[in-house]
């Protein structure tokens, strides 16, 4: 059971052990939001002629793939981030390659048996922002 005397932000106490999380606050909405943004700018770059009726569908389509990709991108978090994340900074391994393996090991399987890769590129982009955002050294 958690003391009560134990700060809340950045630590979490299981039977008398606090493990630091980091800012790992701030570091899943940085990672949500830049991750979230990458596909539509890369689709925009590589749009070479839209036209201006296409902008209310694109508009629209947009929005539903944010709700969409926020959706699955908080389940994943929850399921599986948090946790490894957790495990993360109680063993002290703390490094991007700790942070990396699971989504490189899911794009690559997903890549040679035609399955969605681009999920799991685009949960190594949130695992490096989050990693990067988490434990950055402030000055």
């Amino acid at each position: 059971m958690p003391h009560m005397s134990a700060p809340v932000i950045g630590k979490l106490c299981f039977s008398g052990e606090q493990v630091y999380l980091g800012d790992w606050d701030k570091a899943i909405v940085r990672s949500l939001l830049t991750s979230s943004l990458l596909l539509p700018a890369i689709f925009l770059i590589g749009a070479d002629n839209l036209q201006s009726s296409e902008i209310p569908g694109l508009i629209a389509t947009f929005s539903l793939y944010i709700g969409v990709f926020l959706l699955i991108s908080i389940a994943g978090w929850l399921i599986i981030g948090f946790p490894v994340h957790w495990v993360a900074c109680k063993y002290k391994k703390t490094n991007y390659l700790f942070y990396m393996v699971l989504p490189v090991t899911f794009s690559l399987v997903s890549g040679t048996t035609n399955g969605p890769w681009v999920l799991g590129v685009i949960a190594s982009v949130q695992a490096l922002i989050f990693r990067y955002v988490a434990f950055k050294n402030k000055a």
